[in-house]
């Protein structure tokens, strides 16, 4: 697993670096392990801009403006899409990076609720304007052992983001040399996205004018997301 998660973030520098480009973590469950790794690596701080541990709910909220209302009674909960994507979105916010990752999770030996196990991970990775936010089940295993499967799972994830955005500016630039096409897009709230789904996928909506970053990741721009496309078709 060590030696595994040393080659998954020494992939992740050299994509960074050929970017020239900056990344960020906002970590819960993994308390600056994936932070930890990344510069364990000489030279990162050519690409390894800053990083959060926001262990409480208030942390979360009050460093990277997380919304409050997902850790109310009967709303989504800290373990969630939502609050995954919401730190992403923080850390990208806050430091100016061009990538950032948000990873939310229970370790154990404690922390499972009735509908959420210990081993729950949500990672949610931002490039640019594109997001990727994937669910997954390590199951009951020892803390530390999670804790290194959830970082090696969110690096796993970055790379797998970075692979997409490289495919989209190939699309792109394949396009726009055949003729000057505008493609309409739809916004819609956060709200809309169906939080049981393993996976979302798509376009963040900036809006520099506003204030806090919970009223700037108010709206999305739904690109795909497996889940959601079954849903509709």
């Amino acid at each position: 697993m060590v030696e595994q998660t040393a080659a998954l973030a020494a992939r992740l520098s050299r994509r960074l670096k050929k970017r020239k480009w900056t990344i960020s973590t906002a970590e819960s469950c993994t308390g600056g392990l994936i932070a930890s790794i990344l510069t364990d690596m000489s030279g990162a701080s050519r690409w390894f801009n800053q990083g959060w541990i926001v262990y409480s709910n208030e942390s979360k909220t009050q460093q990277l403006g997380v919304d409050e209302s997902y850790f109310l009674e009967g709303n989504v909960g800290t373990v969630s899409h939502e609050v995954a994507i919401g730190l992403a979105r923080g850390a990208r916010y806050k430091s100016n990076s061009d990538v950032s990752i948000g990873i939310t999770g229970i370790a154990g030996p404690t922390g499972a609720s009735e509908n959420k196990e210990v081993g729950r991970v949500h990672v949610a990775i931002i490039a640019k304007d594109y997001f990727l936010v994937r669910r997954m089940d390590f199951g009951d295993n020892d803390r530390l052992d999670n804790k290194k499967s959830f970082a090696s799972f969110a690096l796993g994830l970055a790379l797998e983001a970075l692979d997409k955005v490289d495919s989209k500016d190939s699309e792109t630039k394949k396009i726009s040399k055949k003729k000057d096409i505008t493609i309409p897009s739809k916004e819609i709230d956060i709200s809309s996205l169906d939080s049981l789904s393993k996976e979302w996928e798509g376009k963040l909506s900036w809006k520099s004018n506003k204030k806090t970053v919970v009223q700037d990741i108010s709206k999305i721009d739904l690109a795909s997301s497996t889940d959601w496309n079954q849903e509709t078709d």
